[in-house]
C-alpha cells in the first residue's frame, strides 16, 4: 500500500502526516494530543459540576472527512 500525504485538522491548526491510511494519520496525531483512561469517581463529580457532557462513541468513519473513499 502506498503512503500518502494526509492533513489533520483540528482547532489548533494542521499537521501533514506521512501513513498508509488516514486512520492512521488521525491515530499518530491524537496520540501525541491525547491521553485517555477510565474516570475515576472524582473526575466524574469533578467534570459534571462544571458542566462537562458526557458523550457517546461514534466510529470513527463517521467523524473523518469522507472525501475519500473509506479505504484511504
Amino acid at each position: 500500500m502506498a503512503e500518502r500525504i494526509y492533513i489533520v485538522r483540528n482547532t489548533h491548526g494542521a499537521r501533514l502526516v506521512k501513513a498508509n491510511l488516514r486512520q492512521q494519520a488521525l491515530s499518530h496525531v491524537a496520540a501525541t494530543e491525547y491521553t485517555v483512561r477510565v474516570a475515576s469517581q472524582d473526575d466524574l463529580v469533578q467534570q459534571l459540576s462544571v458542566g462537562t457532557k458526557i458523550e457517546q462513541y461514534r466510529a470513527a468513519e463517521e467523524l473523518i472527512d469522507g472525501s475519500e473513499s473509506p479505504a484511504n
